[in-house]
């Protein structure tokens, strides 16, 4: 759908042979605004960062919920993850997610 959206202007070229001049004019600089209103919301669209899934949580803080034997337990957004961090952490302590292995969060101290 978003190829024939980009093609607007192009697919409306016949009108200056079907219609005079004026008019075809007018028609065809409408469907060139109406396209460059689309293209401008679907840049949008493509220029949000992702706000579900595993990529909508890097960023994100989590509590340390426990820590047993060397892993650490997360609680983020509602939800209990496995973490992996590089440098010590403490139970009770908020930690940013900056990524993921498999389905373990990767996480460091909050800054």
């Amino acid at each position: 759908m978003c190829h024939i959206i980009l093609l607007l202007p192009l697919l409306a070229l016949p009108v200056f042979v079907l219609l005079p001049w004026q008019e075809a004019l007018l028609v065809y600089l409408g469907v060139t605004v109406l396209s460059g209103v689309l293209y401008r919301l679907m840049w949008g669209d493509i220029r949000r960062s992702p706000s579900t899934g595993i990529e909508g949580m890097i960023g994100g803080i989590g509590t340390v919920f426990q820590l047993e034997r060397g892993r650490a337990k997360v609680f983020y957004h509602g939800e209990i993850w496995d973490a992996v961090t590089k440098e010590p952490i403490i139970m009770g302590e908020e930690v940013e997610i900056v990524g993921f292995d498999e389905m373990k969060l990767l996480v460091r101290r909050k800054v």
